[in-house]
């Protein structure tokens, strides 16, 4: 199997040795700038009940966490491999009932209607099976003025990387406005990571 195809395969699910050990240090420096935004759009504060789809490292998630006071941070991965890495990197909040970590497919999941404050999500929009289906349920699990935070990287910048365009499957930002925007959401607001040029973005979105 060509690296590229094999690297691919691991940035969608980290598997075994390499995806344990090695994927962590990709993910932490290619994904730092995009994790940032992310965090700071979401605000954790207070008694904010919040969710992450595929946590990754749990980089986010540790961050998140530490502006909460009575509030909960659930985490759902389908990657064993991040669980395991996201569960150390986060002993301390889940030990203290901050943070609950799931191994699973968010789509599979039956989470509560109107359960969260916030959803955010950081480079899986690529994996997803059916965009419309996972944005309809993430409405769902959102309490009235919940918002849905989203990172990712642009299609024209990411139809340059060296990655398999069938495994990732790049998304413009004009296609991810119309993805909310046709799944009910609102305030459809564009967030340039390290300026517009980077063709990086945080989308935020709002349920009214």
């Amino acid at each position: 199997m060509p690296f590229k195809d094999f690297f691919s395969r691991q940035a969608r699910k980290p598997t075994g040795i390499f995806g344990r050990f090695f994927m962590p240090a990709f993910f932490n420096k290619g994904n730092s700038a995009l994790n940032k935004r992310m965090t700071e759009l979401v605000a954790a504060n207070g008694n904010d009940q919040i969710l992450e789809i595929g946590f990754g490292t749990g980089t986010v998630i540790n961050a998140m966490a530490h502006g909460l006071t009575d509030g909960t941070i659930e985490g759902i991965d389908f990657s064993n491999a991040m669980l395991n890495v996201a569960k150390r990197k986060n002993r301390h909040h889940i030990a203290a009932g901050t943070v609950s970590l799931t191994h699973g497919n968010f789509d599979e999941i039956a989470y509560p209607p109107e359960k969260f404050d916030t959803v955010c999500s950081g480079n899986t929009i690529y994996f997803w099976p059916s965009p419309d289906a996972t944005v309809s349920q993430v409405f769902d699990t959102l309490k009235s003025n919940g918002t849905l935070v989203l990172a990712f990287v642009d299609e024209r910048k990411m139809k340059n990387m060296p990655l398999n365009m069938g495994i990732f499957r790049p998304i413009s930002l004009s296609s991810v406005h119309e993805l909310l925007k046709n799944n009910g959401f609102s305030c459809i607001e564009t967030h340039p990571v390290n300026g517009q040029e980077s063709a990086m973005y945080c989308v935020t979105a709002r349920k009214q």
